[in-house]
């Protein structure tokens, strides 16, 4: 059954989170223009595959970076700074192997990595999540001098 629309909602989710190769390969074949995936739990995995990130972009698509989880005991563990931090480490690596940070940047979007409603605290954490997530883009269009 495919994928509905032209989103692929955290790729990992739909493939085993190994399998980031195939998950691209799928975005791709496809035609998605959009790939929003959990790149706090699994950025490492996903900077592996350079190649295929960067065909997707190349072609127009667009990476959503799901960095800011919503679930409460990593969300307590976790600051903007650090959150900052994880995201500029992964875009470092990915220029590391040949994909422009700036072109990189022009294709991307920041996102909650989880969107969890059933934290202890109900929707709390994922409301502050989302509030992260927008500190996070302006300070990230201010260091990079984004529009």
């Amino acid at each position: 059954m495919p994928i509905p629309g032209d989103l692929l909602t955290t790729a990992m989710a739909v493939m085993p989170h190994t399998d980031v190769s195939r998950a691209l390969d799928v975005a791709l074949g496809l035609d998605m223009d959009i790939l929003s995936l959990d790149v706090y739990l699994n950025g490492e995995i996903f900077s592996a595959y350079a190649g295929g990130i960067r065909k997707f972009l190349d072609r127009g698509g667009i990476i959503v970076w799901g960095i800011v989880s919503a679930n409460v005991e990593p969300f307590e563990q976790e600051n903007i700074d650090t959150l900052e931090k994880r995201l500029i480490n992964l875009w470092d690596v990915l220029d590391s192997k040949g994909i422009d940070r700036e072109f990189l940047l022009s294709r991307s979007l920041i996102s909650p990595a989880t969107r969890c409603l059933v934290n202890p605290d109900g929707e709390a954490t994922v409301e502050t999540a989302f509030n992260v997530v927008n500190n996070l883009s302006a300070r990230l269009r201010e260091k990079y001098r984004l529009m």
